[in-house]
């Protein structure tokens, strides 16, 4: 973990943090210089508590400067603080459009989650829906492939509970 803090504080490099509070400061230092890998860790910490107390609002805010910078994994920490209303109000259509970046840049958990919001949140997008979660249940994982499933069932069901039904003798 302590490696990653030379690449974020370019100014210590070849020095070593004697400790994680040394190494968070580092962090600090980084973020606040607009690292958004530093921004991203920093907003980790403060969301976990690894620093001591959790601040959900810190994270919130630190989660977006990396999330700005093109951060996917920030992106969907962002988008999940901004669907549960933790840090702040909740807004799922704004977490919906950080889910779409970081899918975009590979993160599976993004694409399964916005899958899910697309499948279930208005409006609805179920094509959209649909290519998300077999993206992520291609890349291995369980939860999209159970939610695809789901969703082809209800697609089905959907479909043909809409059909017009066929008259005799067509």
């Amino acid at each position: 973990m302590f490696a990653g803090a030379l690449a974020v504080a370019p100014a210590l490099a070849g020095e070593v943090p004697q400790s994680y509070g040394e190494a968070m400061a580092w962090y600090s230092e980084a973020a606040a210089a607009g690292d958004p890998q530093a921004q991203f860790l920093l907003a980790w910490s403060l969301e976990t508590g690894a620093r001591g107390a959790t601040d959900a609002e810190g994270a919130r805010s630190w989660y977006a400067a990396a999330a700005a910078g093109g951060h996917p994994r920030a992106q969907l920490r962002l988008a999940i603080m901004l669907m549960e209303g933790k840090g702040g109000p909740p807004d799922v259509a704004a977490a919906r459009r950080w889910l779409t970046p970081a899918a975009e840049a590979g993160e599976r958990d993004a694409m399964s989650l916005l899958g899910l919001l697309l499948a279930s949140e208005e409006p609805i997008d179920r094509d959209a829906a649909r290519r998300w979660l077999s993206l992520a249940a291609t890349g291995g994982d369980a939860t999209a492939a159970a939610n695809l499933a789901a969703l082809d069932a209800r697609m089905a069901a959907d479909q043909q509970a809409t059909a017009v039904p066929a008259t005799e003798g067509e």
